[in-house]
């Protein structure tokens, strides 16, 4: 499954990923990574959640993303969950499509088991706004 969370800035997107996270890790079931574009949440998440900074890894664009988070799911056979903020930022190109870049991480879901959940930008609807893709 894919569960995003779009509005304008400032609008909540990012705590509401943050709690999203933090609530299902209270699961110890649950196996979790969270992609940023920094590491400023790394310490409000609880250690249990693997936290990755995706500018160490010089990640651009939607295909390295789509790669990056392939690569993710092949290296843990127990994930279930990969949270990723800033997806705009990561991705770093306008051209690019969240609808079809939400569908080939819905088939990567699909395939691997793990559910993804990504907070993203979007100006169009300013309010925060929760979606979820089966």
């Amino acid at each position: 499954m894919v569960n995003y969370i779009t509005g304008d800035n400032g609008c909540g997107k990012t705590n509401a990923l943050v709690r999203n996270a933090t609530e299902l890790a209270q699961d110890e079931k649950r196996c979790i990574a969270f992609v940023d574009c920094g590491n400023d949440l790394q310490c409000l998440l609880p250690r249990s959640i693997r936290y990755i900074n995706s500018q160490d890894y010089d990640i651009e664009g939607a295909i390295s993303l789509y790669g990056f988070l392939s690569g993710i799911c092949a290296s843990n056979f127990d994930l279930t969950d990969v949270f990723v903020d800033c997806t705009m930022k990561i991705i770093n190109n306008n051209k690019t499509s969240m609808e079809d870049f939400i569908s080939i991480i819905n088939d990567l879901s699909k395939a691997t088991n793990v559910d993804f959940h990504f907070a993203y930008i979007d100006k169009f609807t300013p309010d925060l706004t929760h979606e979820s893709v089966k």
